[in-house]
This record gives structure tokens, sequence and C-alpha cells, in this order.
């Protein structure tokens, strides 16, 4: 990111362009350039699907009253372009390739959703207005916060995440007491977006095997992977033969942990045939892998893949009906290590599911019994503090000198769903915390999280 020379009659290039992507049309580039005291410096972005997506450099910028010039070293493309109004217009030249004619369109609303977590939270004179949130599901009641405390916490972190404290959270939802109190979206998304929740999808594959489990179509966690994929014979033998369903469960199977989901090898007999670095049981080895595994099991044990057995026993019973599992599919199978889509609002039944033991709108969908046990520790992590239930993780979060127990789905990018059964509380947070930390809005969320602890008078709910 580069410099120019002086301003002064430079205004009119100031703002945001936006650019076609050479191919698809769901993705677009954009272009910001803006006045930083004596110089100009610009800046590149990505979008996909109208949202954020990653950003790109740009040097040598060169601006005149009517002309521009930059570099993208990226690309190794220079731009070179002449401003009529609301269009420059111009192109690109790269080595070896035709000049490729590309006009750019002044889009200051972009700020909206690439730079400007709320409209206008920029300007010196903003201040965080909170709403209560409107109802979306007749099961999940909403209303104001319910203590000064509650505003507190609210009106605490909300700012810290406008002003982008903790990386790029696209959505806040907090729900206590059985009613949802904050409900926020950030960079233009709404309630209405479908949102990837990446490996949440694992915590959401325990749900679905309990659910098995509980009708009886699997009736053993013990059972070896061998007696499940007999044709295997590699599972017969030596240290694969040790491996049970309920190491898959726990992340102890063993198996390297070599996986990418986007390969375009056989998921699956890529999986199962993997070298092992541990013995089974011995060793948490977070493992994308262990999932996809999972999935042929639901298949085998279900007779219909996992989705297809998803929608109809858990998101239908919770009204979930805008999701999508097609990322990533391969010859029927979703991937079940992080491809499902999803709108926060459902990630949080999700939440009240758990923090219910199976129970919603007044219904048991997954027994007691496996609540209790998916959720309760069966390994210790790599991670300090942090144990590991059946996909689910069972976290310790510190605040105001108090250590509150949370039952924790995660998900890489900021997509989480956290359940204080201590608080009566769930959290829910979407993200694209890729080039941030992912897990920043874990501190977020400790440093006001014992304000949640304070109820109504006379303790009322």
């Amino acid at each position: 990111m580069q410099h120019s020379f002086a301003t002064n009659d430079k205004a009119g290039f100031y703002g945001f362009w936006e650019g076609p992507h050479p191919s698809e049309v769901n993705k677009k580039f954009y272009i910001r350039i803006v006045e930083l005291q004596d110089s100009v410096k610009a800046y590149g972005f990505w979008t996909k699907n109208k949202f954020y997506d990653s950003q790109f450099a740009i040097d040598r910028l060169f601006l005149n009253s009517d002309s521009i010039r930059f570099y993208i070293p990226g690309w190794n493309c220079y731009y070179s372009g002449w401003l009529a109004d609301t269009i420059i217009y111009g192109g690109f030249s790269c080595p070896d390739e035709p000049y490729d004619a590309v006009n750019l369109v002044k889009n200051n609303e972009a700020a909206n959703y690439l730079t400007d977590a709320k409209p206008d939270c920029s300007n010196i004179d903003y201040r965080y207005q909170y709403k209560q949130p409107e109802l979306f599901d007749e099961n999940i009641p909403t209303a104001r916060f319910q203590t000064k405390h509650d505003s507190l916490f609210i009106h605490s972190l909300i700012p810290e995440i406008i002003s982008n404290q903790y990386g790029r959270i696209n959505s806040f939802l907090l729900m206590k007491n059985g009613s949802l109190i904050c409900e926020e979206y950030f960079y233009g998304y709404t309630r209405d977006d479908l949102h990837q929740i990446e490996s949440t999808t694992k915590s959401i594959a325990s749900l679905l095997t309990g659910i098995a489990k509980d009708k009886g179509m699997i009736s053993d966690l013990n059972e070896p992977l061998y007696e499940i994929f007999p044709e295997y014979d590699h599972l017969r033998k030596g240290a694969y033969r040790h491996i049970k369903l309920s190491h898959l469960l726990s992340m102890t199977s063993g198996f390297s942990g070599e996986y990418e989901p986007y390969k375009d090898y056989d998921r699956i007999d890529y999986a199962l045939k993997r070298k092992l670095i541990a013995p089974a049981g011995s060793k948490f080895i977070y493992d994308g892998g262990n999932t996809e595994i999972l999935g042929a099991v639901l298949k085998r044990k279900t007779g219909i893949y996992a989705d297809e057995f998803a929608g109809k026993f858990l998101f239908d019973p919770l009204g979930i009906i805008k999701y999508d599992w097609s990322v990533f599919k391969q010859d029927s199978f979703p991937c079940m290590g992080g491809s499902l889509q999803m709108l926060p609002t459902d990630m949080l039944k999700i939440g009240l599911l758990v923090l219910n033991n199976g129970v919603y709108n007044d219904k048991q969908i997954i027994s007691g019994d496996w609540m209790a046990t998916s959720t309760s520790p069966k390994t210790k992590t790599h991670i300090k503090g942090d144990d590991y239930g059946y996909l689910w993780w069972k976290i310790s979060v510190e605040s105001g000198n108090r250590t509150y127990s949370a039952v924790w789905a995660n998900g890489l990018g900021s997509q989480f769903i956290y359940i204080f059964p201590e608080l009566n509380t769930i959290i829910v947070t979407t993200g694209h915390n890729y080039e941030y930390d992912s897990w920043a809005i874990t501190n977020g969320i400790g440093k006001y999280l014992y304000l949640l602890e304070h109820q109504l008078p006379n303790g009322g709910k």
C-alpha cells in the first residue's frame, strides 16, 4: 500500500470503487482510496456473495485530477484509467497478457460490508443504540435486557465488537433465561443470511450420532471400525483393530490428522487408510477425518446420508428450514468436518437444545443421557484447561474473579455456540476471522461475563 502525491484536487477519487471478477459473477473486487493526513492510501478487497472475502495489497498509487494508476503486486498488474463522474474508465496491463479493459464504478455503500461494522460507525459522533430483538420464532421469546448488569454487558461488549477489537465478527446473539435479549449483525449481514459454521458442523454430527443411538440404529459406541467397514482389511490388523466408534467422537482414534475436505480424493476412503501416529484412545488429535468416517458410519447405520438424517430428525423438529450442506459434498456424502451453512438464530436453537438436555419446545429430541454423555469431558486436549467430549468442547471462561464452565461448539473464524448452564445463558457468534485471531471474542466475552450472573430482584427470571 503506497502513498500518492499531494491531494488537493483528487477528492473525486476518494471512496470505494467496484470492479468485476473475470469469471465469477458472485465475486467482485473493490479499491478503496482514502486520504490520511497529508497522503493518500489505497486498499483492495474481494467480496463473495456480496460479503467480505479477503484483502489484497495495492502499491505505487498515483493520482492527479482526472487520472489514476496503481500496481497490484499479487497480480503483477498495473491499472490505469481516467475519471468521469462516478466511473473510472480504464483497464489492467499484465505481463504476457493482452490489455484487459475494466471500468470501476463508485460504490460507497460498500463500506457497510467491507470496513464499517455498522452504518456510519466510523463517524466520530457514532453511538451504539440497543434495540430489543424482533420475534423470529414463536418458540424463542425475545425481551429487553433483564437487569442493569445485562445492559452493561451488552453496552460494553457490542461497541468493542463494532470497533473491531475482536476481528471481523458478523453476528452476536445472547439468550438468557430463555429469552433472546441481544441480536446484532455486522458488516451487512442480517438474520436471513446463511453463514458457514465451519467445525461447529462437528458438534451437529455429535447430535446426529446421539439420535441414531437413541433410535437403536447405533447400538454400541465400543463397536470397532473393522466391524462397521469389513471391506477394509487393514482395519482388522495391528493398532487399527483397536479403533472404536467412541474414538472418532472423542478425537482419539490415533489417525494422523492429514485431511483436506476440498481435495478431489475419496474423502472417506482416504480418511480410513491414513497412517496411525498414536494408539487408539491414548491421545487427542483434532482431526476432521474422524468426522468424515463418522458420516459414513451414519450412512451405514441409518440407511440415509447424514444431511437427510439431520433434516428429518434434528432440523425439522427444531424448525430449522433454511440451511445448506452442499459445499464439498462428494458422492452424496456431506462434508462432516465443517461445511454446513446455517442461520445464527438456528445455531441458537442448537444451543438451547443442549442447554435443556435434549428438549426443545417441550419435546425430547435427543435423550438426556446422550446430552450428558456427549458434553462431559472424555479427554484432555492440546489446549490447557480445555477438555473434549464427543465432538463438543468443554471450556472454562474466567471472568470477574470467577470461572464459568461452558459447553462449546468451535468453528474456525469465530463460528461459536457457547452454552453456560450456570448462567442459563447461550451466546452465538459468527465471523470472518480467518485473517485474525478466531478466538479473541472469547476473551471479550470473558471480560464481562460475570455481569450476567446477576438476576432479577427476588430471584426472578
